[in-house]
C-alpha cells in the first residue's frame, strides 16, 4: 500500500501511556516468537498481520500504524541485533532539540549538537557513537538513502514521527536493509519527545548469531571486480602468447559492470562459510568469458561500432577475427570449469548449467535476429519468451553455477531459477523503456522493442495493418504517435512492476537469509525507479 494512501486512510497516533506501548510491543514480540517470519516483509504483509493482532487483542484501530511499526521491528530485531554496531546508522530527528536553548549549527549531514544538555539528543548521540554507530541528527531520508546505496551501513535504527517512519520504511525496504523504527511520543515538529528507554534497548541490542550470515554487496562487488586486473588474469590464464590470446585478454580487461561474475560470487559465498578463493575466481572468470564472448558476437550481429566508449572488436580487427576471439573465450570458459579442482560430479553439473544456458541464449538471440531480418513484429508472448531465453539465461547461469558449486539444495536452485527468469525479463523490459525514453532510438535503429509488441496487442484490428505498414516502411514518427496515443509506455511500466513483484515473491520462498536479502537489495538497485 502506498504510504500516501496509508496516511489518508489511517491516523498516525501512538499510545501516550508508556505502559500501553510496552504492552503492545510485548504482545507483538510474543506473536513473532511463536510464528517465525523471515524478513523482509512488505507493507501489505505488515498491514495484514496488524489486522490480525488488532482483532485478537481488541486494540484501537487508530494505533494501526504504530502496531505495524512494532511488527516490522519484531521481524527485523534478531537480524539487526546480529550486525556489529559500527555497521549501523542511528538517526535522530532535529525536532527533539530544545527550540529555546539550542545553539547547534548545521552542515550537509544535519544538526551538529553542541551538547548543551537541554534535550535528550546529546546523551543518545554520545551513547550510540561510543558503541561505534554512525549517528546523525537529520531531517528526511535523503542522507539515509545515500548511505544505504553506498553500502556503508548494514542496518538502520531511526527515531521519528510516524509520518517520517513511513518514509523511512519506503526508503529502507527498497533495498531490504534491516531496520528498526522508534516513534516519537509527541509530535508537532518542534520540542518533541521520545521514549529514551526504548531507544536505548534498541541501540544496545547485540547478539552474535552464527545462523545469520549477511552478505555485503559492496565487498563482494569489489572482490569479483579485482579478479579482472592484469596480474590476476595472468596468474589464472597465463601470459597470452598468440595474437588471438592477446585480443581475448584485452577484451576481458575492458569495461563493464561485471554483474554476472558478481552474481556467481554472491551465490557461491551465500552457501560456503569459508569460500575457496581458487574455485571462486575460476567460477567468476568462466562466467565473464562466456559473457564477453556473447557481447562480441552480439556486436557483430547488431552491427554496433562502440562498446564501453571504444570501438567494438569487429570494428577494430574485422568480423572473422572477432568471431574467432569470441569462440576462443567460450572455449576458455569451459576449460576453466573442466580443469578446476572441483569434484568430477560438480564439474559435470557446472558444465551442464553453462551448456544449457549457452544453448538457450543462442535460441533467444536467433529469434531476435530472424524477426529483424524478416521485418516482423513479435507477439508479446514471443517477446517475453525471447527475453527469457536471451537475457534471463545469463542471470540463470551466473546464479545457478555459484549456488550449485556452493551446495545449494534442489529447492533453492529451483527458486533461483524462477527468480533469474523474472529478473532477466524485467532487466530487458527496463532497457527497452530506457531506450525509448532516450531518443526513441532503439526502435528507429534496430526496429525491435517490447513496446511494439504491446502496441500490436492493444491496437484494434482496423489499425494493426496500418501499424504493420508503418513498421515495414520505417515510418517511426507514426509508430511513436501510436505508442503515445495508446499509452504503451505506461502499460510497459506496469508490466515491469508486475514482473518485479513476481520476482520478490520468488525470493520470499528462499530459506537462505543472506542470499535472500542480497537479491532483494540487487532488485532495489537495478529497478530503483520502479520500486
Amino acid at each position: 500500500m502506498d504510504s500516501k494512501i496509508f496516511k489518508s486512510l489511517f491516523t498516525l497516533d501512538i499510545p501516550i501511556v508508556k505502559s500501553s506501548r510496552e504492552q503492545i510491543r510485548a504482545t507483538i514480540e510474543a506473536h513473532f516468537l511463536k510464528f517465525k517470519v523471515m524478513p523482509p516483509v512488505s507493507h501489505d504483509s505488515l498491514f495484514r498481520v496488524a489486522s490480525l493482532l488488532i482483532d485478537e487483542n481488541k486494540w484501537e484501530e487508530r494505533y494501526r500504524a504504530f502496531i505495524m511499526v512494532c511488527c516490522g521491528n519484531a521481524i527485523w530485531r534478531t537480524v539487526v541485533g546480529s550486525i556489529p554496531f559500527n555497521r549501523r546508522i542511528f538517526l535522530l530527528p532535529q525536532c527533539l532539540r530544545n527550540s529555546v536553548y539550542c545553539k547547534a549549527e548545521q552542515d550537509d549531514l544535519g544538526l551538529l549538537c553542541g551538547e548543551c544538555g537541554h534535550c535528550s539528543i546529546s546523551g543518545l548521540l554520545r551513547e550510540a557513537e561510543n558503541l561505534g554507530y554512525v549517528a546523525l541528527v537529520t531531517e528526511g531520508t535523503t542522507i539515509t538513502t545515500r548511505l544505504i546505496e553506498s553500502g556503508k551501513v548494514d542496518a538502520v535504527i531511526g527515531v521519528g514521527c510516524m509520518e517520517v517512519l513511513q518514509k523511512m520504511f519506503a526508503s529502507v525496504s527498497k533495498y531490504s536493509i534491516p531496520g528498526i523504527g522508534i516513534p516519537l511520543t509527541s509530535c508537532g515538529c518542534v520540542d518533541t519527545t521520545a521514549d529514551s528507554d526504548w531507544i536505548k534497548q534498541e541501540i544496545y541490542n547485540f547478539r552474535e548469531d552464527p545462523s545469520i550470515r549477511l552478505l555485503n554487496l559492496n565487498y563482494l562487488k569489489n572482490k569479483s571486480s579485482s579478479i579482472f586486473g592484469e596480474e590476476q588474469l595472468i596468474r589464472m590464464l597465463g601470459v597470452p602468447k598468440s595474437r588471438t590470446e592477446v585480443i581475448a585478454f584485452e577484451s576481458l580487461l575492458s569495461g563493464g559492470q561485471r554483474l554476472r561474475p558478481f552474481l556467481t560470487v554472491l551465490a557461491y559465498e551465500a552457501f560456503v562459510p569459508e569460500p575457496d578463493p581458487t574455485i571462486l575466481n575460476m567460477l567468476a572468470l568462466s562466467v565473464e568469458c562466456f559473457h564477453k564472448a556473447s557481447l562480441i558476437h552480439d556486436d557483430i550481429e547488431d552491427n554496433d561500432e562502440i562498446r564501453y566508449g571504444v570501438e567494438t572488436l569487429h570494428t577494430q580487427h574485422g568480423v572473422p577475427i572477432a568471431i574467432n576471439v569470441g569462440d576462443y573465450l567460450i572455449g576458455e570458459g569451459y576449460r576453466l570449469i573442466s580443469e578446476s579442482t572441483l569434484s568430477s560430479a560438480m564439474i559435470r553439473e557446472g558444465v551442464k548449467i553453462v551448456s544449457r544456458g549457452h544453448r538457450t541464449l543462442t535460441i533467444g538471440q536467433g529469434a531476435e535476429l530472424i524477426s529483424i531480418q524478416s521485418n516482423e513484429i513479435l507477439t508479446l508472448g514471443e517477446m517475453l519468451e525471447l527475453f527469457e531465453n536471451k537475457t534471463a539465461a545469463a542471470f540463470k547461469v551466473s546464479l545457478l553455477l555459484g549456488a550449485t558449486v556452493g551446495g545449494a539444495s534442489s529447492e533453492m536452485l529451483e527458486g533461483l531459477s524462477n527468480f533469474s527468469r523474472l529478473i532477466g525479463i524485467g532487466y530487458q523490459i527496463k532497457d527497452d523503456i530506457s531506450d525509448f525514453k532516450g531518443n526513441k532510438g532503439d526502435i528507429a535503429i534496430r526496429k525491435f522493442s517490447i513496446l511494439l509488441s504491446i502496441l500490436m496487442e492493444k491496437l484494434p484490428p482496423s489499425e494493426k495493418e496500418i501499424m504493420t505498414r508503418c513498421y515495414k516502411s520505417d515510418d517511426f514518427e507514426s509508430l511513436y504517435k501510436l505508442i503515445d496515443f495508446y499509452q504503451i509506455e505506461e502499460i510497459t511500466k506496469e508490466l515491469l512492476v508486475t514482473t518485479i513483484n513476481d520476482a520478490k515473491l520468488c525470493l520470499d520462498n528462499l530459506s537462505n537469509l543472506g542470499l535472500k536479502l542480497a537479491l532483494y537489495e540487487i532488485l532495489g538497485k537495478i529497478f530503483k525507479d520502479y520500486i
